[in-house]
């Protein structure tokens, strides 16, 4: 008896002991149940709870009989009542079914997404004894779903209107993706044109060779024009732009946009049409003024001369009238003609200005000695003005300076009744930098004036204020329109004003510099002086021309060699030093640009400035030989004034053309890399990133290049422009000084529009680029 209730006390002590365990082990898991996001419940066959944590009670539990449960149908957000939400899905369970659903549960903190699973719990894995549920928090994987989703729809929206055609391939050239815009461009089905090759919808030829060598080459493929062929059989014009794309390193596919010129490519060739057609117009215009001008000119200028050989004093007052009614039709006629030569130059952009030394004080005279004597016939006061700080003498062109005065002059004579007045004058407007000067030219009278609403067709050909067939006024209306081409083409404007109390105003400005009369060195005054002893090279084969340039600038304080042939000047240049040289274009055995450009090979003098000396001076000789290597141009015959001028413009160092060209040439003092910079670049990133980057803008900068010797091809020096504006950036973060240098200097001069010399500026370019990728491979 005793030994039993022994055994008893034992076998309960076990099961106190597991029992106490067991509570432990619940503990835990209910620990781990309510700690966490999940929401864990249990339910009987009957749909009564049987077990759940903290987060049922606070999601699911129902708070009364009309809580509602969202969820989410054919695109839609939809609701039901919670508890009949959740018997649905239990009698799903009770078949044997999973279910994996998600809801969303209304809150105070907001709306709440959870993805819920529910799950049949067996009994001997026989028959359902209950059903278990899990769900877990996913609000914020939703809303990114929705936000991914709204995005794909809005990049399909503006995909389905694009106009010009996407189109991707894979390297075989499949289509793996077209824009709907395909339907429109070549009438083709998008779906229809998946997976079939891209070879079938372009005509092949040897450009098209040229894109895929570029393409792999370069990685990408701009503004290339080629034909695709529409579903008719028509061949449409597109321009393209392809690329390569990749990821971390791969390439994955092909890319581009295609866009339909065919308007643009008709505009064009109708514009060119146009183009062509007013060119032969114009030249017929031209040839038939020329000849008429000449078949007119001859015995009118025969007429004239024989009227001025006529003696006035032996005129009677009958006959002086006569005579001087047929001098003023002669000189109207003449005028006539001579107004409508120059209609025709303006209007061919053949009106060019030819500057000369204009003494101002004489020019006066000369204004006043042709119309004194007409003001004083109509009793007109006629006077002129030159303001105080007019220079004595000023760089213009005379004749043309003179016509707009002799115009605006004429015509204040023509509107102006007798005991009126006139008052020329001629001031500073404006002191520009670097002695430039903008001056105001002014003709004042009390004539008739003009009328606020005339004044808008003053200035227009053909145009008079009176046209009708009584005017009082004769003239063709061409003078002040001539005067205003006149005037703009020496940089400024002409405006009329109402002059108080009575008559006209007009002013216009120009464009001027002072400058010496003088063109003897001797009398070189301080503007053209040298301030420093320049070495100058000579090169001219007629013996009295280098006599005659090498004695002015002897006289002017230079240091100078003559060579009299092209050989003995490279031979030289190899054995000394010049600060400049002068160079003769026409000269026997080795001329003047060849010469110059063995002298650009020799290390010593490749950089020094280049003069060419020519008697040639026709419209586009300056370019030719500026776009041989040559730096500046001067015409024979060659005045001290202008020769000593030009050494001190590439020579003194505070001159603006100096300090561009000791820009130009600082690039031999740089690296081709520069290491300093490319250690601070190795602490941020190491070098195997430095090492990637460079070899990134290696493969960019040989694209960028031939980038810009296809753009120079087609005059777009808009996106030359962003080329090399690109390539100093990334050439200067990377340390590669020359490249850099080199890309901002070309980018100044294009501003500048001194497109001539682009082409050897890009093929110093292409030279620095062959010097990087040789350091980089010893870097």
């Amino acid at each position: 008896m005793n030994h039993t209730e022994e055994e008893l006390k034992q076998e309960i002590r076990k099961l106190e002991e597991a029992l106490k365990d067991e509570k432990q082990r619940t503990a835990y898991s209910t620990a781990i149940l309510e700690s966490g996001n999940l929401i864990v419940w249990t339910v009987d066959i009957d749909g009564q709870l049987v077990s759940f944590n903290q987060n049922y009670f606070h999601y699911f539990l129902p708070t009364s009989t009309s809580s509602k449960i969202y969820y989410e149908k054919d695109g839609k957000l939809r609701s039901s009542k919670a508890e009949t939400f959740w018997q649905n899905k239990y009698r799903k369970i009770l078949k044997g079914e999973r279910v994996n659903l998600e809801v969303q549960i209304k809150t105070e903190s907001g709306n709440e997404w959870k993805e819920v699973f529910l799950n049949p719990v067996y009994d001997n894995d026989i028959e359902i004894i209950a059903i278990s549920g899990v769900a877990y928090d996913i609000t914020e994987k939703t809303e990114s779903r929705k936000k991914l989703k709204s995005s794909e729809e809005k990049f399909r929206n503006i995909f389905e209107s694009f106009q010009d055609l996407y189109f991707r391939t894979n390297f075989k050239g499949n289509i793996t993706m077209l824009s709907p815009s395909v339907k429109d461009i070549l009438g083709y089905d998008e779906k229809k044109m998946i997976g079939k090759n891209a070879t079938n919808y372009y005509i092949y030829n040897i450009k098209i060779k040229s894109l895929l060598r570029d393409l792999i080459s370069n990685g990408s493929v701009r503004n290339f024009e080629t034909g695709i062929i529409h579903k008719s059989g028509k061949v449409i014009p597109c321009i393209c732009n392809i690329r390569i794309i990749s990821h971390k390193g791969k390439p994955q596919y092909i890319e581009g946009v295609a866009r339909d010129i065919t308007e643009l490519k008709k505009t064009n060739e109708e514009l060119q049409f146009s183009k062509e057609v007013a060119e032969k117009s114009l030249k017929v215009k031209e040839r038939f003024l020329a000849n008429m001008s000449h078949e007119i000119k001859t015995p009118l200028n025969g007429i004239i001369g024989m009227i001025n050989l006529i003696d006035e004093k032996d005129l009677n007052r009958e006959n002086l009238e006569r005579f001087i009614s047929l001098k003023s039709s002669a000189d109207i006629l003449m005028g006539v003609l001579n107004d409508l030569l120059d209609l025709s130059k303006i209007e061919a952009g053949k009106m060019e200005l030819k500057n000369s030394v204009v003494n101002t004080q004489k020019f006066f005279e000369k204004l006043k000695t042709l119309y004194q004597y007409e003001a004083e016939r109509n009793n007109i006061s006629l006077s002129f003005e030159i303001g105080n700080k007019i220079p004595e003498n000023i760089l213009a062109d005379e004749i043309k300076l003179m016509q707009v005065f002799s115009n605006l002059i004429s015509n204040a004579i023509k509107f102006t009744a007798e005991e009126g007045s006139i008052r020329v004058s001629l001031t500073v407007e404006k002191e520009k930098k670097k002695g430039g000067l903008k001056l105001k030219g002014q003709v004042l009278d009390t004539g008739i004036g003009i009328e606020e609403s005339s004044r808008k067709h003053l200035f227009k050909s053909f145009s008079q204020l009176d046209s009708s067939t009584s005017k009082s006024y004769k003239g063709t209306g061409l003078g002040l329109y001539i005067s205003k081409k006149l005037v703009e083409l020496m940089g400024g404007d002409i405006e009329v004003e109402n002059n108080n109390p009575k008559g006209s105003k007009f002013w216009f400005t120009f464009d001027s510099i002072e400058i010496s009369a003088s063109a003897d060195v001797s009398e070189l005054n301080e503007e053209v002086s040298l301030s420093t002893q320049s070495n100058v090279l000579v090169v001219d084969d007629n013996s009295v021309n280098l006599q005659i340039a090498s004695e002015i600038l002897r006289k002017s304080g230079c240091r100078v060699t003559s060579i009299n042939n092209g050989k003995k000047a490279v031979k030289s240049a190899s054995k000394e030093k010049f600060d400049l040289i002068f160079m003769d274009i026409q000269m026997p055995d080795l001329d003047g640009v060849e010469t110059s450009k063995r002298i650009r090979k020799i290390d010593l003098n490749k950089n020094t400035p280049i003069i060419a000396m020519t008697a040639y001076s026709m419209a586009g000789d300056r370019e030719k030989y500026l776009s041989s290597g040559m730096d500046d141009y001067i015409s024979k015959p060659i005045l001290p004034e202008s020769l000593v001028y030009t050494v001190k413009k590439w020579t003194d160092d505070e001159h603006p053309t100096a300090k561009k060209s000791k820009k130009k040439h600082l690039k031999s003092s740089l690296n081709t890399l520069d290491f300093n910079t490319l250690e601070n670049l190795m602490k941020f990133g190491g070098k195997e990133m430095v090492v990637e980057t460079l070899n990134e803008f290696n493969n960019e900068c040989k694209s960028q290049v031939a980038s810009l010797k296809e753009e120079f091809s087609r005059n777009n020096f808009e996106d030359i422009l962003v080329i090399l504006h690109t390539l100093k950036g990334n050439a200067g973060t990377l340390g590669v000084q020359k490249i850099a240098f080199w890309a901002e200097y070309m980018e100044e001069e294009v501003k500048k529009k001194n497109y001539h010399i682009f082409e050897s500026n890009l093929e110093e370019l292409q030279n620095l680029y062959s010097e990087f990728k040789i350091a980089i491979k010893q870097f």
